[in-house]
């Protein structure tokens, strides 16, 4: 199962019951550093990934953030 968690005011975004690894969801795309990044083991066969939610994006500026 895969959990889309807002990185910054914790909110959960939606759930996806298949793997993390799914081609659909396009995760084992990204790079070792951005998986590191934005991926995290929560469980037996759960991840969370941290990602900003809509109401989060106008927050100021920062260098650490995936869409800067």
């Amino acid at each position: 199962m895969v959990v889309y968690r807002c990185r910054h005011c914790h909110r959960i975004i939606g759930e996806y019951g298949g793997p993390w690894d799914d081609p659909l969801l396009g995760l084992s795309k990204l790079t070792p550093s951005e998986q590191r990044d934005m991926l995290q083991d929560i469980g037996p066969d759960h991840v969370q990934v941290n990602v900003l939610c809509e109401g989060c994006l106008p927050i100021p500026y920062d260098e650490g953030l995936w869409y800067n």
